[in-house]
């Protein structure tokens, strides 16, 4: 409805695999794409788009359910706690860590997302997404959002 009013440059579509059926979230990327919409999916959910701010985990081993305890096991250390189970709210102060810069690294956080999860994505052949744990699009939207930054 929101696009066919033409009051946007363009359309994303955010949603994540969850225990939909493998067909539901394909054909929800290929619809999304034909009508030239944005899709920034996670599979298998969109915690993995955080975990990536903090550590390399380059797919598979492990399921959704894990994400929240291992985020939090992140967070500690900063004194912040998220909440996957109930609001999932990304409070500003998380926010500001997932923006933030790396210590290690130096490199600012959505930046290493972003290198860790499209160096994940063009190791997939994309034939099921759906089969692709871990693995997410949200860089691309990222990406995007930075262009205007």
């Amino acid at each position: 409805k929101h696009a066919a009013k033409k009051k946007y440059e363009q359309v994303w579509c955010v949603f994540d695999k969850d225990d939909f059926p493998a067909k539901d979230f394909n054909d929800a990327i290929t619809i999304a794409r034909a009508n030239g919409f944005g899709v920034a999916y996670s599979n298998q959910a969109f915690e993995y788009w955080i975990l990536l701010h903090f550590i390399d985990h380059q797919g598979g081993g492990m399921h959704r359910n894990d994400y929240d305890s291992r985020i939090n096991q992140l967070l500690q250390p900063f004194g912040l706690t998220y909440d996957g189970d109930g609001s999932k709210m990304i409070t500003e102060e998380i926010f500001e860590l997932l923006i933030g810069v790396d210590e290690q690294t130096g490199l600012s956080r959505t930046q290493l997302a972003v290198n860790r999860a499209k160096r994940n994505y063009i190791q997939l052949s994309h034939v099921n997404p759906a089969t692709e744990e871990s693995s997410t699009t949200v860089f691309e939207l990222v990406e995007e959002i930075l262009k205007y930054v």
